[in-house]
């Protein structure tokens, strides 16, 4: 579920007549390149959401950067934590290790905007961006930038309300994914698919369906109601009907 680092953006371009949007494609891509990104750990982090858990959805959507996990830290001793690391990339990422609804092109254009100005250190709704020239000289962290990218994908997780929200939003943009690829998806609510399933277009769900971990639906099958298919490879053609599969076995 990686997409690509390329964002759409709205360009006003006077007309004679009327202002009239071109939607332009930016490349990112450079922010893979040029930024570690450092997640903390939390009290939930290891907590197991649609297959993954909270840290390895943060670490999703950091894409192809290079990453590291550390231990929390108060935000007073952040500074010496992150002086190892200066001389890595260009510019450090700070996130917290419960906040799952982050996704890529967020964090592409905080750091894009980061870039642009030129700045030194900015503070996001729940993590950070600092310069690493600037972590490199300095002894305290002095007036950094406030800016609030997409608020809402910073959500922290702790609490068992917020889980199950969360959960329900991570369904969802599955759900998504995999329509936008081709499946029809029948009674969506009621189908669960973990984030690492793979199903080939063509494919069609009906209502209660458990997908789990690395199960792979091949083209034009049809998952009738009442399958739970774990790690399973289910071949091109295949109808299913109330089979509970795992590794390929039924139970």
């Amino acid at each position: 579920m990686l997409e690509e680092i390329i964002v759409q953006e709205k360009i006003e371009e006077e007309s004679s007549i009327l202002p009239k949007s071109i939607v332009s494609a930016k490349s990112y891509d450079w922010v893979e390149e040029e930024t570690l990104a450092i997640i903390m750990k939390r009290p939930l982090s290891n907590f197991d959401i649609c297959g993954k858990s909270l840290i390895d959805w943060v670490a999703l959507a950091c894409g192809k950067m290079q990453r590291v996990v550390i231990d929390e830290v108060k935000e007073e001793d952040l500074l010496e934590v992150l002086k190892p690391f200066a001389d890595t990339k260009k510019y450090l990422l700070v996130l917290f290790g419960d906040t799952p609804l982050l996704e890529k092109s967020t964090i592409a254009q905080a750091l894009d905007y980061f870039a642009s100005k030129n700045l030194s250190a900015m503070v996001l709704p729940r993590g950070y961006v600092f310069a690493s020239s600037y972590i490199k000289t300095t002894d305290v962290i002095f007036s950094p930038v406030r800016k609030a990218f997409s608020p809402e994908q910073f959500l922290q997780v702790n609490s068992p309300n917020e889980i199950s929200n969360v959960f329900e939003i991570l369904s969802q943009r599955i759900r998504d994914y995999h329509k936008a690829n081709g499946v029809v998806l029948m009674g969506e609510k009621s189908i669960f698919i973990d984030a690492d399933v793979q199903i080939e277009a063509g494919v069609v769900i009906e209502p209660m369906n458990v997908l789990k971990g690395g199960t792979m639906i091949e083209e034009n099958c049809v998952l009738k109601s009442g399958n739970f298919i774990v790690d399973t490879l289910v071949q091109k053609g295949t109808t299913l009907c109330g089979e509970h599969l795992v590794m390929g076995k039924r139970l």
